[in-house]
């Protein structure tokens, strides 16, 4: 049986970001819940909500191929995953051949480049870095940041 409902992917990425926190110290889940409000339809959905599970959860891609997901969400899933030691370039090439991924990439950097967020950096050097590498992101995506964001980010 194949599930491609939402509320298993929910449950499963409860599961896997459990005591994990986002570089703000805040519960990992939240930023995964709001990547997955920012985006439409139930595949697209699943996708957000578990787009960090393997990268930044605690499970395994052989566990998360054993939920039997779509396949469709599967592929999203892993285009969304960096892989140890790939350059940017590579991952956002990825990302960009797989629309669904593509969709919550970008639902994902507006998140990531929410002022709040940004404020919250442990310091200013890290803060510089990650809004250096969403912008780089955002440009291989083919877009801006400021553009995704609607607003001028600093």
């Amino acid at each position: 049986m194949v599930h491609g409902d939402l509320s298993h992917a929910i449950t499963v990425a409860a599961r896997a970001y459990q005591g994990r926190t986002d570089r703000q110290g805040e519960p990992y889940i939240a930023h995964a819940i709001r990547v997955m409000l920012d985006v439409e339809g139930e595949d697209a959905r699943a996708v957000a909500i578990l787009h960090d599970v393997i990268e930044w959860g605690t499970i395994t891609t052989r566990e998360f191929l054993g939920e039997r997901f779509s396949r469709s969400v599967v592929e999203a899933v892993d285009a969304l995953t960096a892989r140890p030691d790939e350059p940017l370039e590579s991952t956002m090439e990825r990302i960009r051949a797989n629309p669904l991924a593509s969709t919550v990439k970008r639902a994902d950097l507006r998140d990531n480049a929410q002022r709040w967020r940004l404020d919250a950096m442990p310091d200013a050097e890290t803060r510089e870095r990650m809004l250096s590498h969403y912008r780089r992101a955002a440009v291989l995506l083919g877009t801006t940041l400021d553009e995704l964001c609607g607003r001028e980010v600093t």
